[in-house]
């Protein structure tokens, strides 16, 4: 790796000329929702302007003074990016839970989405003609782990969401927010914060009181044979939900990297559309030939088309989100996504017979908590450094 390259990585905790906060901050989005493409790549200049980046900071602290909004126009503005951040959540966490109410498997339903994402990007890649991989050899295997890591956060959700509830499942993912947090500070040599303390201690009493470990709650009854074999399930859909949780956090550090490096968003989410195309693929020859699960029954039923179609709403999803992102602040946008678990513990308690207890619902409430706390002091650190930014310009200029 050049010099240029380990100075840009060593820096890209910071805030940069080329990388702004509130740009690094959109890719803190959880990968499975990501905008298909970059917004900036679609312009001829990928460089974000100071009126631009106001624009998606929210406070305007670069337009000029003649043309800023009112503050109406402002309160607007930031209440339609809430709300299509709302819609993109729901759309992400309902297309999921009606795959399982349907009985397909997930790794079935998400072929058709993922064949259309991956010709979308391969369509856009070959008309801006972008490199697949680019770089030397250390940038490469940066680019092999990112989307294997990536991957197999994928992977391991849809695996875990076989065997637990939905609120649990998306409780334990979005503690990826405080594990993030854990590795930037490692990685980037940060200092940590009090915000980040305490959303560290909120989220490991969420997890505990979502997983409720027998050695500290005991067993409240005596288990049969089927209890036993429910609660290998249960712990086995838990370790694999906290791996996906992992897996996310350790892909959106290394995409910061990246990004800092130049790599355009829309080949590294093409790495990850694609890698994970054929591993839909792999797992579809293996049921067919290997396992012969389609020996006696046709895959393609109507609860298969269903579920199909369902799972394209996450394409959608990611286009919502991506306009949210224009209209509001990354880390409010981040912030709003947690509402991923709201829905979840609806959909659960209203529809199937399965209900949270009241500890689950506890734990939920406190790994929100932590989003909150994250996402608000992030925030702050952002506009405080526009605000800096904004001053050494008024200082020049006088």
């Amino acid at each position: 790796m050049s010099v240029a390259d380990v100075d840009a990585l060593n820096d890209v905790g910071k805030t940069d000329n080329n990388v702004p906060v509130a740009e690094t901050s959109i890719h803190e989005i959880d990968p499975f929702i990501q905008p298909l493409v970059d917004t900036n790549e679609l312009s001829a200049k990928n460089e974000l302007k100071h009126e631009e980046l106001a624009g998606i900071d929210g406070d305007y602290l670069h337009s000029r003074p003649e043309c800023r909004p009112s503050l109406v126009s402002q309160n607007l503005r930031r209440c339609t990016g809430i709300m299509y951040a709302l819609i993109g959540s729901s759309l992400f966490t309902g297309s999921g839970f009606v795959i399982k109410q349907l009985r397909v498997d997930f790794f079935d339903a998400l072929l058709c989405r993922f064949i259309i994402q991956t010709s979308i990007l391969t369509t856009f890649i070959l008309y801006k003609r972008y490199k697949i991989l680019t770089g030397s050899t250390d940038l490469i295997l940066l680019q092999i782990t990112r989307v294997f890591l990536a991957v197999c956060g994928l992977l391991f959700f849809y695996s875990s969401y076989r065997y637990i509830p939905l609120p649990d499942l998306t409780t334990f993912r979005y503690t990826q927010v405080i594990w993030t947090a854990i590795i930037a500070m490692i990685i980037f040599r940060e200092r940590i914060s009090i915000p980040t303390v305490l959303a560290i201690i909120f989220t490991l009493i969420g997890v505990v009181c979502v997983a409720q470990p027998t050695f500290l709650f005991g067993n409240r009854k005596k288990l049969s044979t089927s209890n036993e074999s429910r609660k290998s399930d249960r712990i086995l859909g838990l370790a694999l939900a906290l791996l996906c949780a992992l897996s996310i956090s350790g892909s959106i550090v290394l995409n910061k990297k990246l990004l800092v490096l130049k790599i355009p968003q829309s080949v590294l989410m093409f790495h990850f559309s694609s890698l994970t195309l054929i591993i839909l693929i792999c797992n579809q020859l293996r049921n067919r030939f290997i396992l012969h699960t389609y020996s006696n029954h046709t895959m393609f039923t109507w609860r298969f088309a269903i579920a199909a179609s369902v799972s394209l709403l996450q394409l959608l999803s990611s286009t919502v989100t991506q306009k949210a992102i224009k209209l509001e602040h990354p880390s409010i946008i981040s912030v709003v996504q947690s509402s991923d678990i709201l829905f979840a513990l609806l959909l659960q308690n209203l529809i199937t017979n399965e209900k949270s207890n009241w500890l689950v619902l506890v734990g939920s409430g406190l790994v929100t908590a932590s989003i909150f706390l994250v996402g608000i002091h992030k925030l702050w650190i952002s506009r405080k450094a526009l605000l800096v930014e904004k001053t050494k310009e008024e200082n020049v200029k006088v």
